[in-house]
Order: structure tokens, then sequence, then C-alpha cells
């Protein structure tokens, strides 16, 4: 090996080594933005939030007993765009829930009554209240009727 030569073949092994490792970062950094953009694509959807965790409404003797709740439905990361309408499970003898609406495009809120007859049954009911969009999703929250 000549002497101007010496070094050549160290600096061709280092910059060959540095190629590799780019290119291995590279391939890692575009799987993990490709993994992350289906989350966010996944995250661009709505919640579901009601007011209250519980509500005690007593069984009348005649006629009902009714009461409202604040139901909202809010855009996470502010790209839902599909109509969202509100159900309520599971139907209860004696007991009426409806939606004032009962569908919106998010960021909406609704009022929810709920109406207790003389027939229902003096118990604790978990209620979930229900938004499905038209594209499928469906997310969800709970609280508690307490009939006394």
């Amino acid at each position: 090996m000549l002497k101007n030569e010496a070094g050549v073949e160290p600096t061709v092994m280092k910059i060959m080594a540095g190629i590799i490792l780019l290119a291995v970062g590279l391939g890692i950094g575009v799987a993990v933005y490709r993994s992350a953009g289906r989350g966010i694509e996944e995250q661009l959807s709505f919640s579901v939030d009601v007011d209250t965790n519980e509500v005690v409404i007593g069984k009348p003797a005649t006629g009902d007993n009714s009461t409202t709740v604040q139901v909202n439905v809010e855009k996470i990361l502010g790209g839902y765009n599909e109509t969202v309408t509100l159900s309520s499970s599971p139907s209860h003898t004696g007991v009426t829930i409806t939606f004032n609406p009962s569908s919106g495009v998010p960021n909406f809120g609704s009022t929810m009554t709920i109406k207790v007859d003389s027939t229902a049954t003096p118990e604790n009911v978990t209620i979930t209240v229900k938004g499905s969009g038209t594209d499928g999703l469906e997310k969800s929250d709970t609280f508690v009727l307490r009939i006394q």
C-alpha cells in the first residue's frame, strides 16, 4: 500500500457504515410515521359525555315524574364531520328516555329527558347513552338511574 492511500479504506468503510445506518434509520422512521398516521386517523372521532353520573327520580303514584340532563357530543382532534345519532339502553318498564335533538354533527349538545311513570320498578339501573355515527363509529357514556 502506498503511503498516500493509507486512509482511503477506513474512510470508505465509515461512509458505507453511515449510509447503512441512514437507510435503517429512514426505514424505521417511515414505519413509525405510517403507524402514527393510522393512530391519528383513528382518533379523528367524537366523544359522548353525560353531564351526571347519577339521576334519582321518584316513582309517582299516578302520571309521571321527569328530569332533564345535558349530553354533549364533541369532536376529537376536530376532524369528525359525520352525523351522530343518540340512543339509550337498556329499555326499562315505566321509563322513557328521549333526546332533543336526537342527532347532529359534533360539536352539539342534546337535552336528555328521563320520564318515570307509575309502572316503573324501584331499583338502580345503569343506563348507557350511545352515539352512533353514520360511518359506523360508536361512542358511549353511562349513568346510574335510581328509581325510588
